[in-house]
C-alpha cells in the first residue's frame, strides 16, 4: 500500500474521531484565555498606573462637527490608519456572523432538525462559545485603539480563528479529496460552506492582508517604512516593492533618495550600539571568535531561519508524493483510486508554492542580516583601525618618523609577521573581498546544517516507503561515497586560503603603486611596474585555476553520487527483492533521487562559499584579536596579549602640566628601553629606535615652545609621545606623561594631511563657521592670495591627498585648521619647512607673534631656527641618540649646543620683513556650488545596459572566440542530451513491466545502458568544464592586465580627479567578480539555456500541447524579468556607487589617523561613516528585496505550469504511465528553471553593468591617456650624451579648458650647469618641472640634448630625466628595494649613493638606529621622518645617473648641516655633464648655482648668475635675499657683501 494511502486509512472518520477533533476548539480557546489573563496581569504589575480623567459631559452648545471630525481622525490614526480599521471592522462583522450562524445551527440541532444527532449537540454550543470569545476579542481590538494591549488581543483572535479553520479543514475539506471519506459536518448542509467561507476570510484572508501598525507603547521617532507597515501577504510576496518596480519601469533611473527609506532598526548607529557588546574585543574582553558574537546577536533571526529551512525541506517531498499518486492513478485507470487525481494536482501547486514562500522568507532574513553584517563589520574594523598604532604595520623595523632602524637580523626575529602581510592592503581586502565572502557564507551555512541533511533524509525515508529495504542499500552507498566531496572541500579550503594571501599581495602591490603612481610616471616605470603586478597576478591566477580544477572533480562527484546510488537501489530492488519497478515507483523514487542530486549540487555550490566565508571571517577575527596589531596604550589594557599600559602618578604640582618625566617611548611593545650602556652594545644586537626622556621635561603653558634637533633625532617622535601614539615605558614611580586635553588639542603634521573636500571644510574640520575668525585665520596663514587664484576660492576641492595643492599650500591649510580650532594646545610639526622665506616670515609675524596663536600653548618643531628665534620662549634640543641635549631659554640652549649656535649665527639685527601686498580675496557666493569641483562624481548610467561589457569578457576567452563558444555550447548540448537520455532509459525500463512479467525484464541490459549514459555525461561534463575554465582564466588575465596598463598610462590630471578608492574598488571587488562570479554566471546562463531547450523539446515530443502553456509562461516570465531588470539595474547602480565613498572615507581616515586622534575627532568621523554606510545599506536592502520579488513570482508561475500539465496528462492525454512520467520530469525541469534562466540573464547583465563590475572596469579602458610609445619615438642609443636643455616659448596648462600656468617661457641651460629656480608660492616652479617631463599639456618646444622632447616616447624621456618631488614617495620593503626596485645595481653602488646623499653623516659610528640596505621601510616610508625620505629619494636619483636632475624642494625637511653636505655632493659627485635644476625656498641651497631663475605668475622675471641678480637694485631675487635672516651668508656665497651693492 502506498504511504499516502496508509495515512488516509488511519484518518478515516467515525463518530469518536468527530468528537475528538471538536475537543481541540475548547482546549485551544481555554489556553488562549489563560495566556491572555497572565499577560494582562503581568502588564498591569509592570506598567505604571495611569490616571484617566473622565470625559467631559457633552455640551451641545460647545460641540461642533469639527470636534467630532478631529476625534474620528484621532481614532483612525490610533487604529493604525483607515485600511487597518476597515480590516478590523470586517473581521468583527465576520465573527458576529459566525456567532449568529453557530447559534442557528445549534438551535436546529437542538430541535432535532436537519438530520442532527443529539450526541454531537454539545459540540454546537462549543462553537458558539468559541465564536463569542472571538467576537469579544474582535470588538475589543476595534474599541481600544492605541491601547498597549491591542496587539495581544489581535494575536489571540488570529490564533483562535486559525485553529478553528484548521479543525474545519480537517473535518470537512480533506475528506473531499478521497473516495472513501465524507465531510463530518455534512448534515449542516449549505450552512457549513457559508460558515467555512466566512471563517476562511476572517482566519486567513484578513490576517494575511491587514497592514501592520506600530506598537502603541513604542515611541516611533520617525514614520514607519512601507516594509514595516506591510501585511503578511505583502511581506511574503514582497508586494511593498510594487510601487518601486512600477516607477523604475516608467523612468530611466531612480536616484537613491527616491528609494524606500531605511528602517530605524537597520541604521548603522543602531546596529553598532547593539552589536559591539558581542563583537568588539575591547568590550567583550575575551578572545572569543566573532562568529559566536554574531550568533548571539542574531540568535532570533537564525532560529527563525532554521525553522523555515526545516519546513521547506519537508515541503520538498510534495513533488515525489504527488508524482507517485498521479502515476499510480494512471496505472490503474480501470479502478477508482483512493485519492482523487485532482488532489495530487492541487498538491503539485500548493506544496511547491508554500515551499517557495518559506525559502524566500529565509533568504530575505539572511540577506537582511548580511547587509546588517556588512555595516557592523565595516564599522567594527573602522573603529578598531582608529585604535591601532600607526607604525605597527611594519614588523622588524624601528618605526619612527624621526628615526627608523631595521636589519635583516631584526626581520628574521619576527617570523610571525611575514613581509607580505601588509596593514593597508589587508584593511582594503577585509572591507571588500573578505566582507563579501562572509556575507555570502552567512547565507549558506544554515542550509548546509539543516536543509541539505534533512532533505536527503526525507527523500530516503520516502524511497524506503516505495522501494523497501533496497533504499537502505542506496543509503549505504551514499554514506560510503559522500566523504569524497568533504575531503575535496578540505583541499579547496587550503587553496582558498593561499589564493586570498596571493590576492592580498596583489592588492597591496596595487595600493602601493597607486600611492606612488606620480613617482612611477615621473620616472617612466609604468612598464616595469605593470610587469611586477602581472607576476603577482599570475601567482593569484594559478591558485584560482587550481581551485577551479578541484571544483571540477568535486562537481563531478556531486553529480555522480546520486546517480550511482539510484542505480544501486534499483538493482537491489529488481534483482534482490524481485520487485516490479513500475512507473509510479520509478519516477517517484527518481524524483526523490533528484532531490538528493539537487542537494549534492547545492553542496557543491555551498562548500566553496562557506569555505571562503570561514577563511574570511577568520581573517577578520585575526585582525581584531591578533597580538601583532598593536593598539595604543590607552586601549592595550583590554588586549590580553599586549602589555598593560603604564601606570603613572599624576603631576603633583599642577594638574595642567604639559610634559614628560622619566619615560622611554618606542613604536613597538617588544622594543627595550636603551640606556647609555646599551647604546654602545654590540653591533649585532637588534636595534629599535627609543626616545628617552631621562629627566623632567615641562613645556611652558601659554607660550611658544620650540623643538629643534638634527634630522632623525626624534622631534616628531616627541610630539607623538605626548599624543599617546608611542608605547610608553615608565622608568620610575614618579614618571608621567601629561597632555591636558580639557582645553582641546590641535595638530599639524609634518606631512600635511587634508581631506578630499573643499578648502573651507578642511580648515573648519567640523567646527562651526565663524566668518570673522575665519577671515583672520586665512589672512594670518597667508591664504588670501591663494584663494584669489582659485576660481571657487575656498570652496575649491583639493582632491585626494590634496593633489591640486602645492606643498606650501597644504602646509598652510593644515596650519589654518589648527589655528582656527578652539584648541588651547597646538602641536605644529615643521609647518614652515615647505614655505618660502616671505611666506614663512609673514606667518611668524602675523600668526605666531600677534595673531590667534597668542596666549595659546604651542609646541613648534622647526629646522628654520633663525626664522622662529624671535618668538621662541622655551627651546628643547634633541640629540641624535634620541635624548634631550638641552632645554630652557634659547640663550641657554645655544650656550650648551654649539652646533645649533653655528647653524643660526647671523647678524644681530632684526630680520627684515619683506613687504608683500596681499589683497583680501573675495570669497565665492554660496550659489557657486559647482565651481572648484575637482573630484568628478562617479557616473550613474541610465536606461538599459548594453552588451559591450559582456562582449569584453566573451571575446577575451580565446583567440578564436566564435569557435570557442561554439565548442562550449556543443559540449553542453551533448552533456544534457545524455542526461535526458538517462531519464528516458528509466522510462523504457518501467514500461517493460507493463508489457512483460517481472522475470522476463532484461534488468542487466537497462542497467548497462543507464551506466553508459552516466559515464558519458561525466566525460562530456568534465571536458566542457576544463575547456570553460581555461577560457575564464584567460579572460581574467587579459582584463586585469589591460586595467592596470590603462590606469598607469593615464594622465596626472585624471589621477587628480579620481579618488584612489575608485581604482582600488575596480582592482579588488570588481576583479573578484570577474574572476569568480561572472564565469559562474556565464556558465549557468549557457547551461540553463541548453537545459531548457532540450527539456521543453523532450516534453513536447510526449505532449505536443505542452508547447502552448510553456510559451505563455516563457513570455510571461520574460516580461516579468524585464520589469524586474529595470528596477534591479537602478538599485544595483546606486548600491555600487554608494560603496566607493565608504571605502574612500575609510582610506582617508586611516591616512590621517594621527591627526584625527589628536583633534579628538573620532566621533565626527564615525558619524560620517555611519551616514555613508546607511546610504549603501538603503540600496542593498531594496536590491535584496527585488531578488525575492522576482523569485517568489517566478516559482509560483512554474508550479502553476507543472500542475496544469499534470491535469492535462490525467484528464485529457492517454499516455502510458511511463511516458507521462518522462513528460512530467521534463516539464518540471522546464517550469522550475524558465524564470531562473531569466534571473540568470538579469544577474549577468547586472554584473556587466557599467558601474557594476565588468562595465566599471571597461569604463577605465576609455579614460584619457598619455601618448603611447611608438617605433618612431625611440631615441638614438647614444641619447642623451649631455644635459643640455633649451626651452622655446613654453606654455603649459593642467587641462584643455584650464588657464595657462606658464606663459611662453624661454631659456637655455648648458650641459653641466646648476640652475636654481625660486619664486613665491604659486609662481609656477613645480609646473615648470612637470612641463619639462610632459606631465601636463604644453605648447612650445623643449630640446633635451638637441632632440625635441615631444618627438620622443614618454617612457624614454622620463627614464632619462630624474626628478625628486617635494613630497618623496617610498615603497614598502627594504631600503635596497626603494633605491633599486628592479635590481639593476649592486650593493656598493647603492651604498655610495646613500653616502653621497648625506645619510651616513646622520648616523654615528655606534650604529644606534642605523639605516642599512636591509632596513624595512613601511608603506609610503611612514616609519621615516620626512627628511630621511628626502635623503633616500635623493640617493635613488643618484643611482639613476641621469644627465638631467630636477630637485623640487627636495631638501626642505632636512637640517642645514645635512643640506650643506648634500649640496656639496651635488657639486662634487655628479658628472660635469649632469645638469641640475633646483627648486628651493632655502636660498642657501642655490646661492652657488651657475644661474638663478626667478618666476612670478608663470613668467620668467629674472634669469642670470646670482652675483648679477644681487647687483640689481630693485631685483626680485635681491628682495628675497634681503628678506632672509642669513643675508650676510647668502651674499658671501655669491662673492659679495651687502655693502658691495
Amino acid at each position: 500500500m502506498h504511504m499516502t494511502q496508509t495515512i488516509l486509512a488511519y484518518a478515516r472518520p467515525d463518530a469518536s474521531a468527530s468528537i475528538d477533533s471538536q475537543i481541540v476548539l475548547p482546549l485551544g480557546t481555554g489556553l488562549s484565555v489563560i495566556v491572555l489573563l497572565l499577560q494582562m496581569s503581568a502588564r498591569s504589575s509592570l506598567s505604571p498606573k495611569r490616571t484617566v480623567e473622565p470625559a467631559a459631559e457633552h455640551n451641545g452648545t460647545r460641540s461642533s462637527r469639527m470636534t467630532q471630525r478631529v476625534g474620528f481622525q484621532v481614532f483612525v490614526a490610533q487604529s493604525g490608519g483607515r485600511a487597518v480599521l476597515v480590516y478590523k471592522l470586517l473581521r468583527l462583522l465576520a465573527c458576529v456572523s459566525l456567532l449568529c450562524l453557530s447559534i442557528v445551527t445549534a438551535s436546529i440541532n437542538a430541535r432535532g432538525l436537519g438530520g442532527g444527532r443529539a450526541t454531537t449537540l454539545w459540540t454546537r454550543f462549543v462553537q458558539c462559545e468559541v465564536y463569542a470569545y472571538s467576537t469579544a476579542l474582535a470588538l475589543a481590538s476595534v474599541l481600544l485603539p492605541g491601547h498597549g494591549f491591542t496587539p495581544a488581543l489581535s494575536g489571540h483572535l488570529s490564533f483562535v480563528l486559525l485553529l478553528t479553520w484548521a479543525v474545519y479543514l480537517y473535518r470537512d475539506v480533506l475528506p473531499l479529496a478521497t473516495t472513501i471519506m465524507r465531510p463530518m459536518d455534512a448534515d449542516e448542509g449549505l450552512l457549513l460552506w457559508i460558515k467555512l467561507g466566512i471563517l476562511t476570510g476572517a482566519a486567513v484572508i484578513i490576517p494575511m492582508f491587514i497592514p501592520r501598525s506600530p506598537d502603541s507603547d513604542t515611541e516611533v521617532a520617525e514614520p514607519l517604512t512601507k516594509e514595516q507597515k506591510a501585511g503578511w501577504y505583502s511581506r511574503r510576496m514582497f508586494s511593498w516593492l510594487n510601487e518601486t518596480v512600477a516607477k523604475a519601469y516608467r523612468v530611466n533611473h531612480i536616484p537613491l533618495e527616491e528609494l524606500p527609506p531605511l528602517a530605524s532598526t537597520d541604521r548603522t548607529k543602531h546596529l553598532v550600539d547593539d552589536s559591539l557588546k558581542y563583537l568588539d574585543p575591547l568590550e567583550t574582553r575575551q578572545d572569543t571568535h566573532i562568529f559566536w558574537g554574531f550568533l548571539r546577536l542574531f540568535r532570533q533571526q537564525y532560529a527563525v531561519g532554521a525553522v523555515l529551512t526545516i519546513l521547506a525541506s519537508l515541503l520538498g517531498l510534495s513533488w515525489p508524493v504527488a508524482t507517485q499518486g498521479l502515476l499510480a492513478s494512471l496505472e490503474e485507470r480501470h479502478a477508482e483510486p483512493v485519492v482523487r487525481p485532482w488532489a495530487w494536482v492541487l498538491l503539485l501547486f500548493i506544496g511547491p508554492t508554500v515551499k517557495t514562500v518559506c525559502e524566500e522568507w529565509y533568504y530575505w532574513i539572511m540577506n537582511r542580516m548580511s547587509v546588517r553584517t556588512e555595516a557592523i563589520i565595516t564599522e567594527l574594523l573602522f573603529q578598531h583601525a582608529l585604535r591601532i598604532r600607526v607604525k605597527s604595520e611594519t614588523a622588524g623595523s624601528g618605526q619612527d618618523e624621526g628615526t627608523a632602524a631595521g636589519t635583516s637580523e631584526q626581520a628574521a626575529q619576527a617570523p610571525e609577521a611575514p613581509k607580505n602581510d601588509f596593514l593597508v592592503g589587508k584593511l582594503n581586502n577585509l572591507i571588500t573581498s573578505d566582507l563579501e565572502n562572509v556575507t555570502e557564507g552567512n547565507k549558506q551555512w544554515l542550509l548546509a546544517l539543516f536543509q541539505t541533511p534533512l532533505r536527503i533524509a526525507v527523500a530516503i525515508v520516502f524511497m524506503y516507503s516505495v522501494l523497501g529495504w533496497s533504499a537502505l542499500v542506496g543509503l549505504a552507498t551514499l554514506l560510503a561515497l559522500i566523504p569524497l566531496p568533504g575531503y575535496l572541500s578540505g583541499w579547496i579550503q587550503t587553496f582558498q586560503k593561499k589564493r586570498m594571501d596571493k590576492t592580498d599581495a596583489r592588492v597591496q602591490s596595487i595600493n602601493e603603486v597607486l600611492n606612488v603612481v606620480r613617482m612611477i610616471k615621473l620616472f617612466g616605470w609604468e612598464r616595469r611596474v605593470s610587469a611586477q603586478i602581472d607576476e603577482r597576478r599570475e601567482a593569484e591566477l594559478a591558485y584560482i585555476r587550481m581551485t577551479r580544477w578541484l571544483e571540477i572533480v568535486n562537481n563531478l562527484f556531486n553529480y555522480s553520487i546520486p546517480l550511482i546510488t539510484m542505480a544501486v537501489t534499483f538493482t537491489a530492488y529488481t534483482v534482490l527483492m524481485k520487485g516490479e519497478l513500475t512507473a509510479s515507483k520509478l519516477f517517484s523514487s527518481n524524483a526523490a533521487f533528484m532531490l538528493i542530486q539537487q542537494e549534492m549540487h547545492q553542496i557543491f555550490f555551498m562548500i566553496p562559499r562557506i569555505t571562503q566565508g570561514r577563511v574570511s571571517i577568520d581573517r577578520i577575527n585575526s585582525f581584531l584579536h591578533e597580538a601583532r596589531t598593536e593598539l595604543l596604550d590607552e586601549f592595550a589594557a583590554t588586549n590580553d596579549r599586549a602589555p598593560a599600559p603604564p601606570e603613572y602618578v599624576r603631576p603633583s604640582h599642577d594638574e595642567d602640566v604639559l610634559g614628560i618625566k622619566r619615560t622611554s617611548f618606542t613604536w613597538t611593545y617588544d622594543a627595550e628601553p636603551q640606556t647609555p650602556a646599551s647604546t654602545a652594545s654590540s653591533e649585532r644586537q637588534s636595534r629599535k629606535y627609543v626616545l628617552n626622556i631621562d629627566g623632567e621635561l615641562l613645556f611652558k603653558r601659554g607660550r611658544i615652545n620650540l623643538i629643534v634637533g638634527p634630522t632623525g633625532s626624534g622631534k616628531t617622535s616627541l610630539l607623538m609621545a605626548l599624543l599617546g601614539e608611542m608605547h610608553a615605558k615608565p622608568s620610575g614611580p614618579d614618571s608621567f606623561v601629561s597632555l591636558p586635553r580639557s582645553g582641546g588639542v590641535a595638530y599639524a603634521a609634518q606631512e600635511s594631511w587634508v581631506l578630499s573636500d573643499t578648502i573651507r571644510n578642511n580648515i573648519l574640520f567640523g567646527a562651526p563657521y565663524d566668518e570673522a575668525r575665519y577671515a583672520k585665520v586665512i589672512k594670518q596663514c597667508a591664504l588670501e592670495r591663494d584663494f584669489s587664484l582659485f576660481e571657487a576660492g575656498d570652496k575649491t576641492e583639493v582632491g585626494e591627498k590634496g593633489i591640486t595643492l602645492s606643498g606650501g599650500q597644504k602646509a598652510r591649510i593644515t596650519l589654518a585648521r589648527a589655528v582656527y580650532s578652539s584648541a588651547e594646545i597646538l602641536l605644529l610639526d615643521d609647518v614652515l619647512a615647505a614655505l618660502d622665506v616671505h611666506t614663512g616670515q609673514w606667518i611668524v609675524d602675523k600668526c605666531f607673534k600677534e595673531g590667534l596663536v597668542r596666549r595659546r600653548t604651542v609646541l613648534l618643531v622647526s629646522h628654520n631656527v633663525a626664522l622662529v628665534r624671535p618668538i621662541a620662549e622655551f627651546v628643547v634640543a634633541l640629540g641624535a641618540d634620541g635624548r634631550i641635549a638641552s632645554q630652557g631659554s634659547l640663550e641657554k640652549t645655544l650656550q650648551e649646543d654649539h652646533e645649533l649656535l653655528d647653524e643660526i649665527k647671523t647678524e644681530e639685527e632684526q630680520l627684515k620683513r619683506v613687504e608683500q601686498a596681499v589683497a583680501k580675496p573675495e570669497l565665492p557666493a554660496d550659489d557657486d556650488s559647482q565651481k572648484g569641483k575637482l573630484v568628478v562624481a562617479e557616473e550613474i548610467a541610465e536606461g538599459q545596459v548594453g552588451w559591450s561589457a559582456l562582449r569584453l569578457y566573451v571575446m577575451n576567452a580565446s583567440k578564436a572566440p566564435v569557435l570557442y563558444w561554439l565548442a562550449v555550447t556543443i559540449l553542453l548540448i551533448a552533456t544534457h542530451s545524455i542526461m535526458n537520455t538517462q531519464t528516458y532509459i528509466l522510462g523504457l525500463w518501467a514500461n517493460e513491466y507493463e508489457k512483460r512479467a517481472p522475470s522476463e525484464v532484461p534488468v542487466a541490459h537497462y542497467l548497462g545502458l543507464y551506466g553508459l549514459s552516466v559515464l558519458g555525461t561525466v566525460v562530456a561534463y568534465a571536458t566542457f568544464w576544463l575547456f570553460f575554465v581555461t577560457g575564464a582564466n584567460r579572460a581574467s588575465r587579459i582584463i586585469h592586465t589591460e586595467l592596470v596598463t590603462s590606469v598607469l598610462g593615464t594622465t596626472l590630471r585624471w589621477l587628480d580627479m579620481t579618488p584612489t578608492s575608485r581604482v582600488v574598488a575596480r582592482c579588488t571587488v570588481d576583479m573578484q567578480t570577474i574572476d569568480i562570479t561572472i564565469p559562474k554566471q556565464v556558465f549557468y546562463m549557457v547551461e540553463s539555456s541548453v537545459y531548457l531547450l532540450l527539456r521543453v523539446g523532450a516534453a513536447a515530443i510526449m505532449a505536443p500541447l505542452f508547447i502552448l502553456p510553456a510559451a505563455i509562461v516563457g513570455v510571461a516570465g520574460a516580461s516579468l524579468g524585464w520589469i524586474y531588470l529595470k528596477a534591479q539595474i537602478c538599485v544595483k547602480r546606486e548600491m555600487s556607487n554608494a560603496r566607493a565613498p565608504v571605502l574612500g572615507h575609510f582610506g582617508s581616515a586611516v591616512a590621517g589617523i594621527v591627526s584625527i586622534r589628536a583633534y579628538g575627532a573620532q566621533d565626527h568621523f564615525k558619524r560620517e561613516s555611519y551616514a555613508r554606510v546607511d546610504k549603501y545599506s538603503r540600496a542593498a536592502f531594496i536590491y535584496s528585496g527585488l531578488n525575492r520579488w522576482i523569485t517568489v513570482r517566478a516559482d509560483i508561475m512554474g508550479s502553476a505550469l507543472t500542475a496544469l500539465l499534470a491535469g492535462y496528462l490525467v484528464y485529457v492525454s492517454r499516455l502510458s504511465a511511463s511516458n507521462a512520467g518522462f513528460a512530467m520530469i521534463m516539464a518540471v525541469g522546464f517550469s522550475a528553471n524558465i524564470l531562473y534562466w531569466v534571473r540568470l540573464i538579469n544577474d549577468l547583465m547586472l554584473s556587466a553593468n557599467r558601474h557594476v563590475n565588468l562595465e566599471r572596469v571597461q569604463q577605465y579602458f576609455t579614460i584619457e591617456h598619455e601618448p603611447k610609445p611608438t617605433s618612431t619615438g625611440v631615441p638614438p642609443a647614444y641619447w642623451p650624451a649631455s644635459g643640455e636643455l633649451r626651452v622655446e616659448k613654453l606654455s603649459a596648462r593642467y587641462s584643455p579648458d584650464g588657464p595657462s600656468v606658464l606663459h611662453e617661457i624661454s631659456f637655455e641651460v648648458k650641459s653641466g650647469e646648476r640652475i636654481g629656480i625660486v619664486g613665491r608660492t604659486g609662481s609656477g616652479k613645480s609646473s615648470l618641472t612637470l612641463a619639462l617631463l610632459r606631465c601636463i599639456l604644453t605648447e612650445g618646444k623643449v630640446y633635451y640634448d638637441g632632440i625635441a622632447t615631444d618627438s620622443i616616447n614618454l617612457d624614454a624621456l622620463r627614464s632619462n630625466i630624474t626628478i625628486i618631488p617635494q613630497t618623496p614617495e617610498l615603497l614598502s620593503g627594504t631600503l635596497r628595494k626603494n633605491l633599486d626596485p628592479f635590481e639593476q645595481h649592486d650593493d656598493s653602488t647603492l651604498n655610495d649613493a646613500l653616502r653621497s646623499a648625506g645619510l651616513f653623516s646622520l648616523q654615528d659610528d655606534e650604529g644606534n638606529a642605523r639605516l642599512t640596505l636591509d632596513t624595512e621601510i613601511a608603506g609610503g616610508g611612514s616609519n621615516l621622518s620626512v627628511g630621511q625620505r628626502q635623503i633616500l629619494a635623493l640617493a635613488r636619483a643618484m643611482v639613476r645617473r641621469s644627465k638631467l636632475l630636477i630637485l623640487d624642494e627636495a631638501t626642505s625637511a632636512i637640517d642645514y648641516e645635512t643640506d650643506a653636505i648634500i649640496q656639496n655632493t651635488l657639486r662634487s659627485e655628479l658628472g660635469r655633464d649632469v645638469t641640475v635644476l633646483t627648486v628651493a625656498h632655502r636660498l642657501q641651497s642655490i646661492m652657488d648655482a651657475d644661474k638663478i631663475m626667478v618666476l612670478d605668475a608663470g613668467r620668467i622675471v629674472e634669469y642670470d648668475a646670482p652675483r648679477r641678480l644681487l647687483e640689481k637694485e630693485d631685483g626680485h631675487f635681491r628682495s628675497l635675499v634681503d628678506g632672509s635672516g642669513d643675508k650676510e651668508a647668502l651674499y658671501a656665497r655669491a662673492g659679495l657683501t651687502p655693502n658691495d651693492v
